[in-house]
């Protein structure tokens, strides 16, 4: 028998065959892995650009809006002893350079393409990216990843699949002929593997192994598709993490720009050589002085410019006397007061607080202190007034009873003087008790009252009936319908506000003249009016505006008595039913007050209330 040539052999033709199908197996298997590590790395390259982006460009804003480029300089020579990233450099919107790390001066940065060349020399991603703050360009981001490491992998990864299919091939020429089934089966299982990883499915069963070739075979690609799928995964949570820090990010500036929005109190930071850097909305609002005018300014301008708006009595004069100011007895820094010119007058405190940061050396703290102000300036005036009216009736007393004492004089001068004495007495106690009623009310502020339905009709008549008119006058003349709905109301206040009406309409019409006393409904029937109008001396329209003023007194003779704190108690009063007062005077033909106050709810008349 002819000895036939090895490859004309059916063992030679199968085992050229199985090699020939081998080689181009092997050789997809490895293009394949080439590609999809290539595809990993490329992606993961611009992952990386994307997560690398947001923080540096986060780093940079601060720095580059304040133009502190020795600050860049030094975010850009922190960042690019990282790993991965072969230069970084910013540039202004002139385009001019202003830091740069890992790249020459005299060079040009490259322009990128968005393509990931790894024949290049060297390999490198390039990344330009906007810096912007509040939608406004501050400059740009240059840097270039280093992918020398894809072009590593690459090579190794090439180096061990020929080293895998040398060995293959040398290994399956002697055993192919008894192994063929085996090789066949086993290469169509990698093939099959491969192909789920080249479309990213990455949960395939694992290929078999085994301690000779094809078994390491499978344990190289099974190891390979686990590492391809553990960074994936590893790349997908580092990209959720970084998702979820921007999204935090995000919701805390947005906490500090609610904060700093509906902050009432106002503050400007200054960083270690005594610049501004930024002013709160709150300071703006109370100064009037815009943000663009106090950023970027030192302190001996932003002085300057509060000093302007300031009125001369302000014991604020500057920044630096504020800051060398000894602090208070609590330990804590001065206070100066600054107030500010206009039509309404603005009480604002100042003071300095040091921190031991760079960018925030020195806060300036503004509050606005008007209505304490406002109120300790009305409780002033509140007591002088309290006090004037007192001394003339106490001079009287303190007078009438010296001349008792020391001089000797008939019965009837003395019981003159005494009646005199008795009168500014109860002057005094008239006083005393209104004030009282005004302390009461601001103090309480209704929290004694005691509300339930009460029948105006009722009320009237008994107020009516225990008021004594004074002299020989008439009682008040009453007007009331047939029926009218309860009130909501405190029934002893109540009826305080009306007989202090009634005092006024007597006081206040000295020359006679009908008082009246009328019940009326408003037109949709939530309401009922008391009204009592007099014949008396009226009200101008600018003693009308200042009617309910704590004091007031339209009679400037001193000629009617009275202290000025009647109507001041009624209006307070019908402030706390839900209530209002209305008065309408005119000089020579009287005045007409009217109290407006709610009805009881049907379902609510027959049950007292108690607040």
């Amino acid at each position: 028998m002819r000895r036939l040539a090895p490859w004309r052999t059916v063992r030679g033709r199968l085992v050229a065959a199985a090699l020939l199908v081998e080689l181009v197996m092997l050789g997809m298997l490895v293009g394949n892995s080439q590609r999809l590590l290539r595809e990993a790395m490329g992606g993961q390259a611009v992952r990386q650009a994307e997560q690398i982006t947001p923080v540096l460009v986060a780093a940079l804003v601060a720095p580059l809006a304040q133009y502190d480029y020795a600050t860049v300089q030094a975010v850009l020579n922190e960042s690019q002893a990282i790993r991965g990233i072969d230069y970084l450099a910013v540039t202004d919107l002139h385009g001019q350079r202003v830091a740069q790390s890992g790249w020459a001066a005299d060079r040009p940065l490259p322009t990128p393409d968005g393509s990931l060349d790894l024949e290049q020399s060297p390999p490198r991603f390039d990344v330009v990216r906007p810096i912007g703050l509040a939608g406004q360009q501050l400059g740009t981001l240059h840097f270039g990843l280093d992918l020398s490491r894809i072009v590593e992998a690459r090579q190794q990864l090439l180096q061990q699949g020929l080293v895998i299919a040398g060995g293959e091939l040398l290994l399956s020429a002697g055993l192919l002929s008894l192994l063929g089934r085996l090789i066949t089966r086993q290469l169509t299982r990698l093939t099959e593997a491969s192909q789920r990883v080249a479309e990213g499915r990455f949960d395939l069963d694992p290929v078999p192994e085994g301690s000779d070739e094809v078994g390491r075979m499978g344990s190289a690609f099974n190891a390979m598709s686990r590492a391809i799928g553990e960074r994936v995964e590893q790349l997908t949570r580092a990209n959720e993490q970084t998702v979820q820090m921007a999204a935090s990010l995000h919701e805390r500036n947005l906490q500090l720009d609610a904060v700093f929005q509906l902050s009432p109190d106002g503050f400007v930071s200054f960083d270690e050589h005594g610049v501004a850097r930024f002013a709160s909305p709150a300071f703006c609002r109370l100064t009037g002085v815009p943000e663009h005018t106090v950023v970027g300014n030192d302190e001996a301008r932003l002085s300057a410019c509060l000093v302007r708006l300031a009125r001369p009595d302000s014991s604020f004069t500057s920044l630096a006397a504020l800051r060398e100011a000894p602090p208070g007895r609590d330990g804590q820094p001065a206070v100066h007061r600054l107030v500010l010119q206009g039509k309404r007058e603005r009480v604002l405190e100042l003071s300095l607080r040091e921190s031991g940061a760079r960018d925030v050396a020195r806060i300036l703290f503004l509050r606005d202190v008007t209505h304490e102000h406002e109120v300790d300036r009305m409780k002033s005036e509140f007591l002088s007034h309290a006090a004037h009216e007192l001394r003339t009736p106490m001079a009287s007393i303190f007078g009438f009873t010296e001349l008792l004492r020391v001089r000797q004089m008939s019965e009837e001068r003395r019981q003159e003087m005494l009646a005199i004495i008795h009168r500014q007495a109860g002057a005094m106690t008239e006083i005393i008790d209104e004030l009282l009623d005004l302390a009461r009310i601001d103090d309480r502020r209704g929290q004694d009252f005691v509300f339930s339905a009460v029948d105006p009709v009722e009320l009237v008549q008994e107020v009516v009936a225990g008021f004594k008119p004074p002299g020989e006058r008439s009682g008040p003349t009453l007007v009331m319908p047939a029926q009218l709905p309860a009130l909501r109301a405190d029934r002893a206040k109540l009826a305080q506000a009306v007989r202090n009406l009634l005092s006024n309409a007597y006081k206040y019409s000295p020359g006679g003249g009908e008082v009246q006393v009328q019940l009326l409904g408003s037109a949709d029937g939530q309401r009922v009016g008391l009204r009592v109008s007099d014949q008396g001396i009226g009200m101008t329209p600018e003693q009308l505006s200042q009617v309910f003023d704590r004091f007031y007194r339209a009679d400037s003779s001193g000629s009617i008595p009275g202290t000025g704190l009647g109507m001041s108690i009624v209006k307070e009063l019908m402030a706390l039913h839900g209530g209002d007062v209305e008065v309408d005077s005119q000089p020579g033909l009287g005045t007409v007050a009217t109290l407006w106050l709610p009805v009881m709810p049907p379902a609510a008349v027959d049950i007292p209330l108690v607040d």
